[in-house]
């Protein structure tokens, strides 16, 4: 059975590579070319192809909106990500269920075994790229441990007025302490936490989870 596929990437070069590449393959049939998410979402509505192959770096409709769309719209088409994106979209695209996930410095027939195992109902997760996710996971984990770890309970709910913006003064009334104890508070959190500022205390709260 022939397998429908649109190509989507923002880069002309690589996407001409694909179109050349699956064009020219008796299992495959290359139903449109695109650069951009929106695009993109336009030529699977058009066509419903069997496979949309995709980066995650698109333009007008990120790669990690239009995997939601597809999810969220129950269309047929599955989606295969063929990126060099970020680690952390990565695993974004792994939360959203996605069937297909190859790195970019893999070849072309390891790209078209993958799209061949999700057509017939598999999921294929490139293992570079997986241990890759797992290992951000788990640091994540460790820092979210570490700032719960560190912090007292009081600190850590100081920590979290910051973050959701809160000044001193208001801070020290909500928690019934004196400006001056939560002043006293967030220097012992800078310097626990290795934060220069509020700024960098709610970047690292954010980053950690625990915000």
């Amino acid at each position: 059975m022939c397998i429908d596929l649109v190509l989507a990437d923002p880069y002309p070069m690589m996407l001409e590579g694909l179109a050349h590449a699956f064009q020219g393959a008796n299992d495959f049939a290359v139903k449109a070319c695109v650069t951009n998410g929106e695009d993109a979402l336009q030529a699977v509505q058009r066509y419903r192809p069997h496979i949309l192959v995709m980066d995650l770096s698109l333009s007008r409709r990120t790669g990690l909106a239009l995997l939601a769309e597809i999810k969220t719209q129950k269309w047929p088409t599955r989606p295969v990500v063929f990126t060099g994106a970020p680690i952390g979209d990565v695993l974004l695209a792994l939360d959203l269920d996605v069937q297909g996930l190859v790195s970019k410095d893999k070849t072309k027939d390891f790209l078209a075994r993958c799209i061949q195992f999700v057509h017939a109902g598999g999921k294929w997760l490139d293992h570079d790229l997986s241990d890759k996710s797992m290992a951000l996971l788990l640091a994540q984990k460790r820092e979210k441990a570490q700032a719960a770890q560190l912090l007292t309970p009081r600190e850590m709910t100081v920590a979290r007025l910051v973050t959701e913006g809160l000044p001193n003064k208001r801070i020290a009334s909500q928690l019934s302490i004196s400006e001056g104890t939560a002043k006293l508070h967030l220097h012992h959190i800078y310097q626990k936490l290795s934060c220069s500022g509020r700024m960098s205390l709610q970047r690292c709260m954010q980053e950690q989870g625990v915000a």
